[in-house]
């Protein structure tokens, strides 16, 4: 049995799905790299429940979720892993 959708319904398909890609939750924190709020935003669930509401799946893209930052630290975040850094001396003291 096939389903048909009006052009209107595939277009809010296709919106909620350009919403799923953008707020997609980082496997690294948990947060959406848009609205930076832990587990899924409040604009992800609402694209979710569009796909609900047509009983659709949406798309999924391949490495959307960065995987590669898991366990990278931040550029320029100071690191206290080995303790502090020393402190540079002037040729004075």
């Amino acid at each position: 049995m096939a389903v048909y959708l009006t052009a209107e319904a595939r277009s809010e398909l296709r919106e909620a799905q350009r919403q799923l890609d953008r707020h997609t939750d980082l496997s690294s924190d948990g947060r959406c790299p848009i609205c930076e709020l832990e587990g899924p935003c409040p604009l992800r669930r609402a694209a979710l429940r569009v796909f609900g509401r047509y009983a659709r799946l949406p798309a999924r893209r391949p490495g959307a979720t960065r995987p590669q930052l898991i366990g990278l630290r931040k550029v320029g975040v100071r690191s206290e892993w080995f303790g502090a850094q020393a402190v540079e001396q002037s040729p004075d003291a």
